[in-house]
């Protein structure tokens, strides 16, 4: 079956989308949040009940919070990420549900493992997911001497010595490719490419970006690695905003080199590209899917660009 995949969702269409899900999944973020709020704001006459989700920093523990569509509003704290949130989605009938997972101040750990067990395990009737572009992110006030970095994202990184939930696997002895996805963060990649030591690494630039230029930056920020790998000349480019785009240049990187290599996933750009890394390896068990958990600022974009929809029920697992 052929159907649209990719949806801008402004206030004239909102009340379609509205009655298109019964349950909208969010990050658990202060409601002064633009960003965090902008989608709800489009659904004019959604009368479903909303799921916000947030873990500790190591993404190993969860907390949740319902509002039902009565307006009552039930909490849960400091339950295990790995078994809980399944256990959770199964008793609240996700199953069969029709659903929506905002993920744009969704917490990474969460977005990785909500997807394999939306795709894979506890099967919705219809997965939809959203998204608002930020129009811009903070830079730094301060720098200390010998520092970098020019923007003001992060607290700090866990590491990637974590393995992100859901796609926990042990490391083969064979040949890495890496590929990974580029943000705005000189130190992120060079580290996990140190790591890994790859025998091949594909990068990945954000273009169309949110913002013209800005797949510019994400390549001077991340030069010095570019540059070590000898790799500019394999630079790839999808649109910011398409987990579409991510997971087709994923299975086309995959189908030629799998034989080859183990392929090693990396998203390090923006949310929509860590959706599309995060259905690949769903659907894709020999992937490996590595992130370095960053600790985000709790403001740290500011004001909106566009916000859009997609439709993932192609991939959930028949």
């Amino acid at each position: 079956m052929s159907y649209q995949e990719k949806f801008e969702i402004t206030q004239v269409n909102g009340a379609y989308f509205s009655d298109q899900f019964d349950t909208l999944i969010t990050g658990w973020r202060d409601e002064s949040d633009e960003r965090h709020n902008k989608f709800l704001s489009y659904l004019s006459t959604f009368k479903g009940r909303i799921i916000s989700f947030d873990t500790c920093e190591n993404s190993e523990r969860l907390n949740c919070r319902i509002k039902n569509t009565n307006g009552s509003v039930v909490e849960a704290k400091d339950k295990l990420l790995i078994p809980d949130l399944q256990s959770f989605l199964v008793s609240e009938g996700i199953s069969g549900a029709n659903v929506c997972v905002d993920i744009t101040t969704l917490k990474h750990g969460i977005l990785f493992l909500i997807t394999t067990l939306l795709v894979n395990a506890v099967k919705p009737a219809r997965f939809f997911a959203a998204y608002t572009e930020p129009a811009i992110y903070r830079k730094r006030e301060k720098f200390d001497i010998g520092e970098t970095e020019e923007f003001d994202l992060y607290d700090k990184i866990i590491g990637s010595s974590n393995p992100v939930p859901g796609f926990n696997k042990t490391q083969s002895p064979r040949d890495i490719l890496l590929v990974a996805s580029m943000g705005f963060d000189s130190q992120r990649l060079q580290t996990i490419y140190e790591n890994l030591k790859p025998k091949k690494i594909v990068p990945v630039v954000g273009f169309p970006s949110f913002v013209p230029g800005w797949n510019l930056t994400a390549i001077k920020m991340n030069y010095m690695v570019l540059k070590g790998a000898e790799c500019f000349d394999v630079i790839r480019s999808c649109a910011s905003a398409s987990p579409f785009e991510m997971y087709n240049l994923l299975n086309e990187v995959f189908q030629r080199y799998n034989r080859q290599y183990d392929i090693y996933i990396s998203p390090l750009g923006t949310r929509p590209h860590c959706l599309g890394a995060a259905l690949f390896a769903a659907k894709n068990k020999s992937a490996y899917l590595v992130y370095d958990f960053p600790v985000e600022k709790k403001f740290r974009s500011e004001k909106v660009l566009k916000t859009y929809i997609y439709n993932l029920s192609k991939y959930i697992e028949v």
